[in-house]
């Protein structure tokens, strides 16, 4: 039985044919699931994929149009050495309903994007694919549904910047596990002790920390007393801190001050990781494009059928 290694995506045979078949179903009159077929010269192809009912939850649960209460961040992840592709994947809470055994709202799967690398130009034709989805017959740019988005990832740069290219005047949260992880290896490979480290993670992401400060002037307060401890302490990562890691939190803070359905506690990518996981472990042993795409299919029926048993649910 085939198996996936862990050094990136893998190439398969006649990959030219089997986008060739993904090109074809374009022009299928019953084809609702594969939206978009990109081959650029000297790069490897690019496939959005969705159904009108996906667009549809995004639009009622993620854009402005949706009642604050009910409001979700849209979240992205990538999944990594999936057959011959990447994948990824967009997700999102419904609010509308929970789940019987944790009273927990569900994840709904929304939009993914096979592809071969991690531009900026690839995910910005994932995310302007989406974005005209979404605002299919909107005439007036002050109408566009997409304004006031909230996504949210990992640090990956080009996620981060085609997310703000496609959708305007819109919001982006940034994992705080993700930077927290970052922070842990950062400073255990200077040399951190790891008391010294502990505590600056305290003072970054504790309960009282600047991630989870209630206002500006406390987060102000906490960030000059973290950068003082870190001085005293000669912890070689002032820089690291005040150009990597402070602005997101800032940001975050902010955001969930402005928007606060979000939330007061520290945003996590958890819901889209367990998703992208879960879609990973069916076709691990699939390793064939146009084999791919048909495995991916029935994801597209996951938010609509019985929501205690067809939908992703929540990995907390």
């Amino acid at each position: 039985m085939a198996q996936l290694r862990d050094n990136g995506p893998k190439s398969s045979g006649n990959l030219a044919d089997e986008v060739q078949r993904l090109m074809s179903r374009l022009t299928d009159p019953d084809e609702d699931f594969v939206r978009s077929v990109c081959v650029q010269l000297h790069q490897p192809p690019a496939i959005v994929l969705f159904t009108q009912n996906q667009i549809d939850d995004l639009r009622s649960l993620c854009s402005r149009e949706c009642i604050p209460s009910l409001r979700s961040v849209l979240s992205v992840d990538r999944t990594f050495n999936l057959s011959s592709l990447f994948v990824t994947l967009m997700v999102f809470k419904n609010k509308r309903v929970v789940r019987r055994s944790s009273q927990e709202p569900p994840i709904f799967v929304g939009p993914l994007m096979l592809h071969g690398d991690g531009k900026l130009s690839t995910y910005l034709h994932f995310f302007t694919t989406v974005n005209a989805a979404l605002n299919g017959t909107v005439v007036d740019s002050s109408e566009l549904v997409c304004d006031g988005v909230v996504t949210g990832s990992d640090e990956e740069q080009a996620i981060v910047a085609a997310a703000n290219i496609a959708f305007p005047n819109s919001k982006h949260l940034f994992c705080m596990l993700h930077c927290k992880d970052n922070v842990r290896h950062q400073l255990s490979t200077i040399g951190v002790p790891t008391t010294v480290r502990e505590s600056v993670l305290a003072r970054l992401f504790g309960c009282n920390g600047i991630s989870e400060s209630p206002d500006e002037v406390t987060m102000d307060n906490r960030t000059a007393e973290l950068m003082q401890y870190v001085r005293q302490t000669n912890v070689d990562a002032v820089a690291y801190l005040q150009e990597r890691i402070l602005p997101k939190i800032v940001a975050n803070n902010r955001h969930k001050w402005t928007e606060q359905w979000i939330g007061h506690h520290q945003w996590s990518n958890n819901n889209a990781e367990s998703a992208n996981h879960l879609l990973k472990l069916q076709v691990c042993i699939i390793m064939r494009l146009g084999q791919i795409t048909l495995l991916c299919a029935p994801t597209r029926h996951l938010t609509y059928r019985q929501t205690n048993r067809r939908i992703i649910m929540a990995q907390q």
